[in-house]
């Protein structure tokens, strides 16, 4: 166990603090562009159901992001 604490690398279905700050940079590069859109969107006057397809898409992204790192060796 001591290999991953001086490597950094968490374990198999283990998320550590390097994993967290890599998916928070992850969310704000991918998210941001889609939730510029969402909200342009309701402000053109788009029905919010409408609109949520796109925030959908970014939370699969969140979740994608978040099942791929517990995933990686």
């Amino acid at each position: 166990m001591e290999l991953y604490s001086k490597a950094k690398i968490a374990p198999i279905g283990k998320v550590n603090d390097t994993d967290l700050k890599k998916m928070a940079k992850n969310l704000l590069i991918f998210t941001a562009p889609i939730l510029v859109v969402f909200f342009g969107q309701l402000a053109a006057g788009v029905e919010w159901k409408a609109a949520g397809a796109v925030a959908l898409l970014a939370v699969y992204g969140v979740i994608a992001d978040f099942l791929k790192k517990i995933a990686e060796k």
